[in-house]
């Protein structure tokens, strides 16, 4: 699993929270290198935030998207933007499932079990 977040409170909080469901949590704080970790490793999913140094997490998406070993990879948008435009502009990006933060726990337990073949029964 992918976390690309700038911020180390939801970095920490993301480990908090797969970790203890068997899941390896890899982190990325910058959109250049959630790209090169996306096209070079496999990832299960991918947690990608909007706002990011750099390349903004829209750009990271359809860059993910659009490479061949990254293409099939689920993205999760985890962010603060909540606007329709912005879960509009998620979507044209690629994103499969659209998260607003603060994180609920019970919707990104949701987004992966449809992603992660047996999670369900970790819960």
């Amino acid at each position: 699993m992918l976390v690309v977040d700038d911020s180390t409170t939801i970095q920490r909080l993301m480990d908090l929270t797969l970790r203890p469901l068997g899941i390896d949590v890899e982190f990325a704080d910058n959109g250049r290198d959630a790209i090169r970790l996306a096209q070079t490793r496999h990832h299960d999913v991918i947690f990608l935030d909007v706002i990011l140094p750099g390349v903004d997490g829209y750009r990271v998406c359809a860059q993910i998207k659009g490479h061949k070993k990254s293409k099939r990879t689920p993205v999760i948008m985890l962010t603060s933007r909540d606007s329709a435009f912005d879960k509009v502009r998620g979507i044209m990006a690629g994103t499969d499932v659209y998260l607003t933060k603060p994180l609920d726990r019970s919707k990104l337990i949701t987004a992966l079990k449809k992603y992660i073949p047996g999670i369900g029964t970790k819960f």
